[in-house]
């Protein structure tokens, strides 16, 4: 899905699309960065991690311990979904952040009261 993330970025920074600021927090940077370094290599972690200083396009919002303890309940009660404890913890801070759309091809996300970017069909 590279080629569709990086059409919606292009869509994102040119205006074309009603998304302004990309809200990332500290479970999703960790996350990231330490998938890029392991997956990829560590000057790709290291440019996201820059990017992210850089740019006017990410606002990081850091995870309150209310949204932390939310999350970790609904992990802990919601056992019949295979959901990493990230995706709990992102799920309660968009709840808390009133965020609705989530850029995301994890399909944990269609469980939570969230609309996944970029659409995809249902088939």
């Amino acid at each position: 899905m590279h080629a569709v993330s990086r059409a919606f970025m292009t869509f994102v920074r040119d205006g074309d699309l009603p998304y302004r600021r990309l809200i990332v927090n500290d479970h999703i940077v960790d996350e990231a960065a330490t998938r890029l370094k392991k997956q990829a290599s560590m000057r790709n972690a290291a440019s996201f991690l820059t990017t992210l200083d850089e740019s006017t396009l990410y606002q990081f919002e850091g995870v309150s311990t209310n949204v932390f303890d939310a999350a970790k309940t609904m992990f802990v009660e919601w056992t019949d979904l295979d959901a990493s404890f990230t995706d709990f913890i992102v799920a309660a801070h968009m709840d808390e952040l009133e965020v609705d759309h989530i850029l995301t091809y994890d399909r944990h996300y269609d469980t939570f009261d969230v609309t996944t970017l970029p659409y995809r069909s249902q088939i």
